[in-house]
């Protein structure tokens, strides 16, 4: 070993001396550095903890919040007669202007139906309804004749779909906020809508159309909001916000899809078929639905008069459990309410209106809509009991349908929790 001067060795000591303290300045700067941004800073994980928590709060929230209105329902529910019960699973439309001289009072008072619709083709929409506060006083009055809060409902899609021009004026259509290419035009128009329909006492869009255009000339036209399921999905689903964000129940149509069809096939002339395959419906009519379900809780769907074959090639969607238990409730994993769309219908009068309302419940529907006076009330009601009575139906089943509009009206502020 080669042997160095001696002051070159002291040199060395020392030099190792002070990088042995420098070390040790650093690694106790470091330790303290750590401490206090673990004390005194909020890092990523606290940040995280801290969302974590408002998360779970919110849920357990929610999670309470739904139990309490459920506990309230199921009490509800309970106090009701079999006739109260049934009159909530029908929707109305009607005749005339002038409440009182409309069959309204008397399938609201006597029937228990659980709402209507307005029409423009009906004249529901003239003198003395044909202003806001006209309108207003219309569905007030109605409501001080039911037992329950109605849902009370209108089909405003806007374009040639504007069943409330005559207060309020134009309003865009699908096509027209879709060619925009700004979703949050149709958050506005969802929202617009829901202003003008809370000032006249209005609840509940059938909107917004869903349908994905596949073919020309097209069955819905200007009603759709394009031809791919996503960019649909998009743009309904603002729509969607803009009315349910704004305390106004929306609901998704036509289940399982009109988008294929012609304007030679119109369901109120006949019964269309869809032939498309399952592949076909599952990447364009099917995708909207499977979206929004999963990310925007719809509070209801439409479904509709059409055979789709790859489905059930024997009864119509609305008619067939394939179509609504099967598809929508069991593989789209949908819990909300489902409504028909019109029983009155051309395509379903080989059935005729109390045998359609049946089939649609046994389906799994929850609203009927269509029937216009005390008469085809009468005859749907009079349809359920007898399919308790022959076991087609149970009054549990009833209670199924019941208490998922029950909550829905509660969750909308319609009866109050």
């Amino acid at each position: 070993m080669q042997n160095y001067p001696l002051k070159h060795t002291q040199l060395t000591h020392q030099h190792i001396l002070k990088s042995f303290l420098a070390c040790i300045c650093c690694l106790l700067l470091f330790l303290t550095s750590c401490a206090d941004t673990t004390t005194n800073s909020p890092n990523t994980s606290s940040q995280g903890s801290q969302a974590t928590a408002s998360k779970g709060n919110e849920n357990t929230y929610e999670s309470t919040l739904e139990q309490q209105r459920l506990s309230k329902v199921k009490a509800l529910i309970s106090g009701m007669s079999l006739d109260e019960k049934l009159g909530q699973l029908i929707i109305v439309e009607y005749f005339g202007s002038d409440y009182e001289n409309t069959k309204l009072p008397y399938m609201i008072g006597q029937q228990h139906v659980g709402g209507y619709l307005y029409q423009q083709v009906n004249h529901n929409f003239e003198y003395p309804s044909n202003t806001i506060a006209g309108s207003k006083q219309f569905s007030d009055a109605a409501n001080k004749d039911a037992k329950i809060p109605l849902l009370i409902a209108i089909d405003q899609e806007g374009g040639v779909v504007n069943k409330l021009s005559t207060l309020f004026g134009d309003a865009p259509s699908a096509e027209d906020l879709a060619a925009t290419g700004d979703p949050n035009k149709a958050l506005e128009a969802g929202q617009e809508d829901a202003n003008h329909m809370q000032q006249v006492g209005i609840n509940t869009n059938l909107a917004p159309v869903v349908d994905v255009q596949t073919t020309t000339p097209p069955l819905l036209a200007s009603r759709t909001f394009g031809t791919d399921g996503n960019s649909v999905a998009t743009y309904a689903g603002a729509f969607l916000n803009g009315l349910q964000k704004n305390n106004v129940i929306g609901c998704l149509k036509h289940f399982p899809g009109l988008g294929s069809l012609t304007s030679a096939d119109d369901p109120h002339d006949t019964l269309p078929v869809v032939s498309s395959s399952m592949d076909t419906l599952q990447k364009y009519d099917l995708a909207p639905y499977k979206k929004l379900i999963a990310t925007q809780k719809p509070a209801m769907i439409m479904s509709t008069d059409v055979v789709t074959t790859a489905i059930d090639p024997d009864l119509p969607a609305e008619l067939s459990p394939k179509a609504i238990d099967g598809v929508l409730r069991k593989q789209l994993g949908y819990n909300g309410v489902v409504i028909t769309d019109g029983l009155y219908m051309g395509g379903l009068k080989r059935w005729g209106l109390a045998e359609s309302a049946v089939l649609a419940i046994i389906a799994g529907n929850d609203l009927i809509e269509g029937p216009y006076e005390p008469s085809d009330v009468a005859s749907i009601i009079q349809a359920f009991k007898d399919a308790i009575q022959n076991g087609r139906l149970t009054e549990k089943r009833i209670d199924e349908s019941l208490q998922r509009i029950l909550l829905m009206k509660m969750q909308y502020g319609i009866i109050k929790a």
